[in-house]
């Protein structure tokens, strides 16, 4: 909203500076954004909340700053009254007196007013000026609403924009006689109704929209804009001006399915004062009597006139405790009073006031606090660190496991997906899942939640081919979910498990070329993870499994029982997802690795002595497991100087026999006490070499 710093005098004394004001404001909660030089006059551009439509006023703002800095606020008069003259009767001048106070006058009215859609439209109001002069606007009402950005168009026009910046209530001036039929209807638009807008744009209007219509047509759309058939212009003698108030989310729909959007819808859709509409209709029908020399006629005041009183209590104590200050009572009534609440009754420890109807937000003893501390000033507040309280557990362990694993996988450069538990049977045999133990859904809502997963395949095959067919091709993906699988006929179980998916290119780079993802990147995927859960007694065995090529799959085993499996999805399953690319899946359940994982952390003392490294190549029969030849070496090399195993090389082709492959390990010793002699690493060295041959039949290459 823009605020003219110069007008806002009219309605309070200022005597500070626009860039203090604009802080003041911002720290009460009124965010001024920036502030513009206009010739003589600053501009403030504000941001205002949706609740707080008394904002979108002038004098709205000024009852802000008078509550802020202690000036007095200046509410101009909207008291009509009608000229006296020798023709006024007694009758006259009390009919004036009703017009004042807003109710119909049946001596006065010349035109009716019909409501059919009472929800959307719960108040209108019409007052009758008569014998106006059209003509451009005095300078200085001129000079006002050009400063926030509105164009002058003729007196009347400008009054009733000028009200809406002053009052925060739209208004609208019809062209009285050019209204069909004396009557105004507030109805819905009919199918296929068509209306041409003051901006002289035809729009089709449907059901949905609230219109203000004639006897025979629409005139306005409610709360937006209104029609060019009956604009005010240079001819116009007699005006019906509107004042209403319009349901916020019928205006804020047909704003945007329209494409319109004005001042006046602006405020319509964030709650005009109900209460403040006829005060408003008054202080514009002044104005134009002054400017238009028109003539007031009847007012019309159709429907609810306010919404019903709210009161809220305040506890002075409850104040001070939450704030943390120690606020006099006489400061919290002048605050709040300051605020345009009345105060309804009041005792030593509270008070009790009467919520004015502008300020709907206010709703409950908090925002009573609220609106006390914004004002008292948040910069006024004591400093003061908060006391700090012992948590008296922490959080559950599988909790922080669940966290450990995704902290890892995603630091492995893997993507987490979430995938419906709910899956239709389809898919769950596209992906081999098993039959056995399937929970099914009695009354699926549809085809696709017919049974709950009893395992996370499925899921992830239907992210590959989600990501696949929008040409993402390069993928590892993860999913920390839970499965059900139903155990005799009523028990059934749940479980945490994992699933880690790759496929495309494991990496690419430009120095080292591009390589594509396989089942040993999908395996070193899992070690890491375990090795991070400090889970010990981790093994592979080559296994087969339904859905997984034959060659290429094994199970994980944690502590002496089958915790999972990995292996490459088969061709099979894979046409039924329609997916072309190889890919490589694993799954575990967490709940089976819960109790080998360990999360304490232990430090040691960084070796004093250097290791040595020695390769030890072998032949050795093709379908001798790694994890055997590990065993062995362990085994014969003992846990005093042996510290680590890698493979380094695998060869298969000349020199070497066809049934037989060669490898290479390095081992490395070291000893935390002492230098190693050669001597000491050659003994061990050679009993390996002996162990291996004696229990697997390898020799030296």
């Amino acid at each position: 909203m823009k605020i003219s710093y110069n007008w806002l005098k009219d309605y309070i004394d200022i005597e500070i500076p626009p860039e203090k004001l604009a802080e003041l404001l911002t720290m009460a909660g009124l965010a001024v954004d920036s502030i513009e030089r206009n010739a003589d006059d600053y501009i403030l551009e504000a941001e205002v909340t949706a609740n707080r439509p008394d904002w979108l006023s002038l004098i709205g703002v000024a009852r802000e700053i008078s509550v802020i800095t202690g000036g007095k606020l200046k509410i101009p008069s909207s008291v009509i009254r009608l000229p006296r003259t020798p023709h006024h009767s007694m009758r006259g001048a009390a009919r004036a007196k009703r017009v004042v106070r807003g109710r119909p006058s049946s001596e006065d009215k010349s035109v009716k007013i019909k409501i059919e859609d009472k929800d959307l439209c719960p108040r209108y109001t019409a007052r009758i000026i008569k014998d106006v002069n059209i003509a451009d606007s005095p300078a200085w009402l001129k000079k006002k609403i050009e400063s926030v950005g509105l164009r002058a168009v003729n007196n009347v026009v400008d009054v009733t924009n000028f009200c809406l910046f002053e009052k925060g209530v739209p208004m609208h001036a019809f062209d009285l006689d050019k209204l069909e039929g004396g009557v105004i209807i507030v109805r819905r638009a009919k199918k296929g109704e068509e209306i041409i807008t003051i901006d002289g744009v035809k729009r089709a209007l449907d059901e949905s929209v609230l219109v203000i219509a004639d006897k025979l047509r629409p005139i306005a759309i409610a709360g937006l804009i209104g029609a060019l058939n009956t604009e005010v212009g240079a001819s116009t003698k007699n005006i019906l001006l509107e004042a209403a108030y319009f349901d916020p989310i019928s205006v804020r729909r047909t704003s945007r399915r329209l494409g319109v959007s004005t001042e006046s819808s602006y405020r319509f859709e964030r709650k005009v004062d109900m209460a403040n509409i006829a005060n408003a209709s008054n202080r514009a029908s002044c104005l134009i009597s002054e400017i238009a020399e028109g003539r007031i006629g009847g007012f019309s005041d159709v429907g609810l006139t306010a919404r019903a009183k709210k009161e809220v209590a305040l506890e002075y104590k409850r104040l001070n405790s939450i704030l943390g200050l120690e606020i006099a009572p006489a400061k919290v009534k002048k605050i709040l009073s300051g605020l345009g609440l009345k105060a309804a009754s009041s005792s030593k420890d509270k008070i009790k006031f009467d919520i004015p109807p502008f300020r709907y937000d206010l709703k409950n003893e908090i925002d009573l606090i609220e609106e006390v501390a914004r004002v008292y000033g948040y910069d006024n507040m004591p400093v003061t660190i908060p006391e700090i309280f012992e948590q008296p557990f922490g959080r559950p362990r599988e909790m922080v496991v669940e966290e450990k694993i995704r902290e890892g996988l995603t630091g492995l450069g893997l993507n987490e997906i979430i995938t419906y538990s709910l899956l239709s049977k389809k898919s769950l045999n596209a992906a081999a899942s098993p039959a056995e133990g399937v929970i099914e859904i009695k009354n699926p809502l549809t085809g696709e939640q017919e049974a709950m997963r009893p395992d996370l395949m499925a899921g992830m095959c239907g992210a590959f081919v989600w990501n696949i067919n929008r040409k993402i091709k390069d993928l590892k993906l993860f999913e920390l979910g839970r499965v059900y699988l139903r155990k005799g006929q009523d028990l059934v179980t749940e479980k945490r498990h994992l699933s880690v998916g790759l496929a495309g290119e494991a990496f690419s780079s430009w120095a080292g070329g591009a390589r594509r993802a396989g089942f040993f990147d999908l395996k070193g995927i899992i070690e890491a993870l375990l090795e991070d859960l400090r889970i010990d007694g981790i093994s592979f065995e080559h296994v087969k499994k339904d859905g997984f090529s034959p060659s290429a799959s094994a199970s994980i085993n944690a502590g002496g029982e089958t915790a999972g499996f990995l292996g490459e999805i088969s061709g099979k399953v894979l046409n039924n997802f329609g997916i072309k690319e190889p890919v490589f899946f694993g799954e575990i359940c967490v709940d089976s690795l819960l109790r080998h994982v360990r999360l304490e952390k232990r430090l040691g003392e960084l070796p004093k002595y250097p290791s040595i490294s020695r390769d030890i190549s072998i032949v050795v029969d093709k379908f001798v497991s790694h994890s055997d030849l590990i065993a062995v070496i362990k085994a014969a090399g003992g846990d005093a100087i042996l510290r680590d195993i890698k493979l380094v090389d695998r060869y298969a082709g000349k020199q070497i026999p066809d049934d037989k492959v060669g490898l290479t390990y390095r081992l490395e010793y070291q000893d935390f006490k002492k230098t190693l002699e050669d001597k000491e690493v050659s003994e061990i060295h050679a009993r390996i070499l002996q162990s291996l041959g004696e229990k697997l039949g390898a020799y030296l290459r």
